[in-house]
């Protein structure tokens, strides 16, 4: 192996981890005190009201590109243009993986510029093996890497950096011990049953997720080592970027590749995210209309829940908390919510006319189930305008049970995560929509 490689190998973990480590010890009073704060009672929630959606299509048009606009100033930022080149390296196959079931395929993405510039990420991808044919694909970013969402016990560790123990921030090499621990979360067996391809990489090799990852991340290639630059002396300007539109920008590449594998039907594909990354699947889904099916899987406070909403996570405490997911004039709303030009139905209602999933769990009070509910429900009136009838009941559904058509929403027992219940609903929205 070349040195090049072996280099491309080291883990994408911060040098200054003592510093990460100080500041999560110096926020933690104030961070267990905002969290107290929080509104789990529906009965304390003030008034409020949705802000309006256009009534014709025509005006609904006109008002989409100014909508996305407002999206990128106050909260995301832009999603960055693709890179000059991609290259696609396969590190390593096997037939006959999970059980016989499927077959693997893991790659190193590589992300270049013409200045010579370059990123790069490693996609898990898992076909059906005695499947012939390109078959539809559930595309998505990882929590604790590749190796962790799999039963095949001989999946590359991830690259990107893991948690140190009661902090937030992701800060330390992954290690072998970090495998098997999250399969529900990507379900491969039970999606490769169901005949459908699954495509997968670290969030973490994308934008690494602390206040440091911009060194780290995928704005190397756009921006200076200086514009990058965090503590201890912020970056001269403010940072209209960050991470969410970083790993948003990682899921379009990742369909950038799926487009020349074999097996993949990158035609009819799906994105999907949990928690943060369900507010990174929504965000690539509005900027990306490839993506055919959008899954927001409790993606709360900024992803499917209304910030004017006083219940659960507020803007306030992920400005504090994770102000690097956001741009820096985000920060204005803080405990101002009621002053944002746009609200998170409106987000919703961008993937229009294609299909929008909102899932949430009855036990998420954080992440404001009822609150995705009501957002995904007032959404639903702009695929009206596309000519699509129904739309989501008035009242809340029955828990498991999945409602709605081409805006779907249910809600599990559980707490906040991603299990195989979700991905039944999620398989048999996608049965329906690529007419499996």
């Amino acid at each position: 192996m070349n040195s090049t490689f072996d280099s491309e190998n080291l883990p994408r973990t911060p040098e200054n981890r003592d510093t990460l480590i100080a500041l999560s010890r110096m926020m933690d009073h104030w961070s267990k005190e905002l969290y107290r704060r929080r509104n789990h009672d529906e009965s304390k929630v003030p008034p409020w009201k949705f802000l309006p959606l256009p009534d014709t299509l025509e005006a609904w048009e006109s008002e989409r590109p100014k909508l996305l606009k407002l999206f990128e100033e106050h909260i995301y930022g832009a999603v960055p243009p693709p890179p000059d080149k991609l290259e696609v390296r396969l590190l390593a196959e096997k037939h006959g993986a999970l059980g016989g079931l499927a077959y693997r395929r893991e790659y190193r993405i590589y992300c270049k510029m013409n200045d010579g510039r370059c990123h790069d990420f490693d996609m898990l991808l898992y076909t059906p093996e005695n499947v012939s044919g390109d078959v539809p694909v559930f595309v998505g970013l990882n929590f604790d890497g590749n190796q962790a969402n799999t039963p095949d016990d001989d999946v590359l560790l991830t690259r990107g950096a893991d948690h140190v123990a009661k902090h937030w921030w992701r800060n330390s090499e992954t290690t072998d011990d970090k495998r098997f621990i999250k399969l529900e979360s990507w379900n491969f067996v039970e999606t490769i049953r169901r005949g459908y391809a699954a495509a997968t990489v670290n969030f973490g090799e994308i934008f690494p997720d602390n206040p440091f990852g911009f060194a780290k991340s995928i704005y190397t290639l756009f921006k200076s080592p200086g514009e990058l630059a965090d503590l201890p002396e912020p970056p001269a300007e403010p940072r209209n970027y960050g991470a969410i539109s970083a790993w948003a920008w990682g899921l379009s590449r990742m369909l950038d590749a799926l487009e020349n594998i074999s097996g993949v039907d990158a035609a009819q594909a799906a994105v999907l995210g949990h928690s943060r990354l369900g507010k990174a699947a929504l965000w690539a889904g509005v900027n990306d209309q490839r993506f055919k099916l959008v899954i927001s899987n409790n993606s709360g406070c900024m992803g499917a829940s209304p910030a004017c909403r006083v219940y659960g996570e507020r803007p306030g405490h992920l400005a504090y908390l994770q102000r690097f997911w956001f741009t820096d004039k985000f920060i204005e709303y803080a405990c101002r919510e009621e002053f944002l030009p746009v609200d998170q139905h409106q987000l919703i209602a961008l993937i229009a006319p294609r299909c929008a999933y909102v899932a949430s769990s009855n036990e998420d009070h954080g992440a404001d189930f009822y609150g995705e509910f009501l957002s995904a429900k007032a959404a639903a009136k702009v695929w009206k305008l596309y000519g699509f009838e129904d739309t989501l009941p008035d009242d809340f559904p029955e828990l498991g049970k999945s409602v709605g058509n081409m805006v779907k929403y249910h809600c599990k027992v559980g707490t906040h995560s991603i299990t195989a219940a979700d991905w039944l609903h999620y398989y048999d929205c996608a049965d329906k929509l690529f007419k499996r």
